[in-house]
């Protein structure tokens, strides 16, 4: 499955350590706030708990979404992604 993760920090202390984190973990960043990779249950919950370390819940917000590779192979991209030099696998990038 692939994981997208998408995330609202007000800290920009905990943001940047939280997208440091994130990299770690083997995502790619594709949007200034927005991580993909590829993940499993396990992943989820080890994003869970880094988040819980980096937010403060009344007004921060971290979204994991995952997407089966059926519903992944859907997904369209229009323009440049944040990180143009990487192609995203099995995603369709329309100029």
């Amino acid at each position: 499955m692939k994981l997208i993760v998408t995330y609202d920090i007000s800290n920009d202390r905990d943001r940047e350590e939280f997208s440091g984190h994130l990299e770690r973990l083997g995502l790619t960043r594709i949007q200034r706030s927005v991580f993909i990779g590829r993940g499993n249950l396990q992943l989820i919950k080890d994003i869970e708990k880094l988040a819980k370390k980096y937010i403060e819940p009344s007004r921060d917000c971290v979204l994991i979404v995952p997407i089966d590779e059926y519903y992944w192979r859907r997904s369209r991209v229009l323009g440049t992604p944040f990180n143009g030099n990487r192609k995203l696998v099995g995603v369709d990038i329309i100029a």
